[in-house]
């Protein structure tokens, strides 16, 4: 028997022509939903970066606006999902400090961004003057 005749015996084997048929398959639909989904990924991570940039910009003022308003849109989420579950994520004596209030105002540590006039970062850091419990021989 030779080679060319046990080839052409395997490709005509109809076991082999289904799992072709499916690796055809597998791989034309790969290519044709994976190709969406990596662009909608892709573009709703570019969104989402672009968002958090023009957030860091905003005001403190501007940031609590837009906070308030993600909070809003979570709230009437919650609710909608609440009235169908009767069984809430939170106990309703943790609610009220996981979500406070929009009428009351919060108190938020905010980090400010200080620019130095210098343009060597390292030199707007002040020398520290040794320790004198530190132990270590000056050297």
């Amino acid at each position: 028997m030779s080679a060319k005749s046990t080839l052409s015996h395997r490709i005509e084997d109809p076991r082999l022509k289904i799992r072709h048929l499916l690796f055809l398959l597998l791989a034309l639909s790969a290519i044709a939903f994976m190709q969406p989904l990596v662009f909608f990924l892709g573009g709703l991570t570019l969104l989402l970066g672009v968002g958090a940039l023009i957030y860091r910009d905003l005001s403190p003022a501007g940031q609590d606006a837009v906070e308030r308003r993600v909070l809003g849109w979570l709230r009437r989420t919650r609710a909608g999902s609440a009235a169908e579950n009767n069984s809430p994520a939170l106990p309703a004596r943790h609610l009220s400090t996981a979500l406070p209030e929009a009428g009351i105002p919060t108190e938020r540590n905010r980090r400010a961004r200080t620019k130095t006039a210098c343009g060597d970062p390292a030199a707007a850091i002040p020398p520290q003057a040794p320790n004198p419990t530190d132990g270590s021989p000056a050297v």
